[in-house]
């Protein structure tokens, strides 16, 4: 048989079970270049439908967008837990700021309405309203994992303490983009043992708190006169991002169960001598610039809301999306059912159901940030009638 029968012979058995009120199945692919299809097709297949029919008892055949190892297939808004209990005025307001960023995503006339629904200062139906007249919503699937769901962390802007002038306590620099800057860069351990062409924004007093800041992307600085700066991601080295956690999982003996922010940070400090081989095994570094206090940019270039925006794998993943994410809170484990904006990405985020939430400025974010490890289900929404 030849892939054309095969593509017809499959949507007319998708007609067939339709008709009979079983689930499809969602399949691999019918041959063609677009790396996107509409509906049923051919070839070697994933079956979802158990998934499907678990989450959604009354499943028929539905549209389906796939991109290489990610497919999406469409819900109904009434299908989505939490969608209408969630107040989505934050994620309205990180909408709008990332209207500012021109993308295929960003439809004119979509955000024109947006910035009118948001200065009427308006009720939590009412924004729930405008997503539901403007976007489609589909739940995420992972063909390569063959999995609903995935990892959901956490991030916030941390406050160091630091100098504008190097002293023997303030001693750890934060550099600016290196003037003779190209990729590959030099690799964190050889930046920190060579005199760098880079302007220096401030000296820090920790390197373990800058560590963590080159993983978080921004931040603050109390300066010794009590002035406070903001910091902001605006280049990398060219290393991948690799996990200190794995490896001293590895070569230390850790529990890997026991692995979170502040865990790592006490650990290194309790054991100072084999901080360098630590931190050196990831060889990724960054370089900022200065900006706000109250400020932390996104890889959008917008001002970031917490609680209402995220970092995901941008391989997967466009800028500007839309995710409505279900999942559980850090700590006390209560359902967690919120909008986030995609308007960041780190080099840690890796994957199609992957993301980082933003939850602000200071310790209490930190906190919440720091305990942030849950699985959760992704379902993105996508303007009417538009792929990604």
């Amino acid at each position: 048989m030849n892939r054309r029968y095969l593509y017809q012979l499959s949507t007319l058995l998708i007609a067939f079970i339709s008709f009979s009120g079983c689930s499809t199945r969602f399949e691999e692919g019918n041959g063609y270049d677009d790396p996107f299809i509409w509906g049923g097709s051919s070839g070697s297949y994933i079956d979802y439908s158990s998934q499907l029919k678990r989450k959604f008892p009354d499943v028929y055949p539905r549209k389906v967008l796939r991109k290489n190892d990610m497919e999406l297939v469409e819900v109904f808004y009434d299908e989505v837990k939490g969608w209408k209990d969630d107040d989505k005025r934050g994620s309205l307001e990180a909408y709008v700021r990332g209207c500012a960023r021109k993308s295929k995503l960003n439809l004119e006339h979509i955000c024109r309405e947006a910035e009118s629904v948001l200065n009427s200062r308006p009720e939590k139906h009412e924004v729930t309203s405008f997503f539901e007249q403007f976007f489609t919503p589909y739940i995420i699937y992972d063909r390569k994992k063959e999995a609903d769901n995935g990892l959901v962390t956490g991030y916030y802007v941390p406050m160091l303490k630091g100098s504008r002038t190097k002293t023997s306590r303030y001693k750890y620099p934060i550099y600016g983009k290196p003037r003779d800057f190209k990729l590959p860069y030099y690799t964190h351990r050889e930046i920190d043992r060579r005199k760098l062409n880079a302007p220096v924004i401030c000296w820090v007093d920790d390197r373990v708190d800058r560590f963590f800041l080159h993983i978080q992307g921004s931040g603050t600085v109390k300066l010794r006169d009590g002035t406070v700066i903001g910091i902001g991601y605006t280049a990398q080295n060219g290393y991948k991002y690799t996990s200190i956690g794995s490896y001293m999982v590895r070569n230390f003996g850790l529990d890997k169960n026991r692995l979170s922010a502040q865990y790592i940070k006490e650990w290194l400090r309790k054991n100072p001598r084999k901080a360098d081989e630590v931190l050196h095994s990831n060889k990724s570094f960054v370089f900022f610039i200065e900006q706000g206090k109250d400020r932390a940019i996104g890889a959008m270039n917008t001002n970031l809301v917490a609680e209402s925006t995220i970092a995901v794998d941008t391989n997967h993943i466009p800028l500007g999306s839309p995710i409505f994410i279900r999942t559980t809170h850090p700590r006390d484990g209560k359902e967690l059912n919120h909008l986030f904006m995609a308007q960041d990405k780190g080099g840690a985020i890796k994957g199609i159901i992957r993301a980082d939430l933003f939850f602000g400025f200071g310790d209490g974010a930190g906190k919440k940030a720091g305990n942030m490890k849950n699985r959760g289900e992704f379902y993105i929404l996508l303007p009417h009638d538009q792929n990604i």
